[in-house]
C-alpha cells in the first residue's frame, strides 16, 4: 500500500509558522523551494511576486491578522477591531 504525502496548504502554513511567513515575504519562490509539503498554486505565487516587499510584507500581515481575528471570532463571538470581547464598546447599539 503507497502511503500519500501529506501537504500543509500555503496559508496555513504562513499563519503557523513565522520563520516560512518571513522567508515568504522576504522571498517567496526560495521559500517554496526551501520548504517540502507545501500545496500552492501558480496564481498565488504570481501575485506574491508580483509585489515589492512592503506591499509583500503588509499583504500577508494582513492576511494573518484577518485569519486570527477569524478564528477568534469563533472562538468568543463578536469582536471588535481591537480584540476586545463583546465588540467595540464605543459602537452605537441600541442599548441604554
Amino acid at each position: 500500500m503507497e502511503s500519500e504525502a501529506i501537504t500543509t496548504p500555503f496559508w496555513t502554513r504562513v499563519v503557523a509558522d513565522d520563520v516560512f511567513r518571513d522567508a515568504v515575504v522576504s522571498d517567496p519562490l526560495r521559500a517554496l523551494a526551501e520548504t517540502t509539503g507545501v500545496e500552492v498554486s501558480a496564481d498565488q505565487v504570481r501575485q506574491l511576486e508580483e509585489m515589492d516587499l512592503d506591499e509583500r510584507r503588509e499583504f500577508v500581515t494582513d492576511v494573518v491578522r484577518q485569519i486570527h481575528m477569524r478564528g477568534a471570532r469563533a472562538r468568543f463571538g463578536d469582536l471588535g477591531e481591537d480584540g476586545r470581547i463583546g465588540g467595540d464598546p464605543d459602537l452605537d447599539t441600541g442599548r441604554d
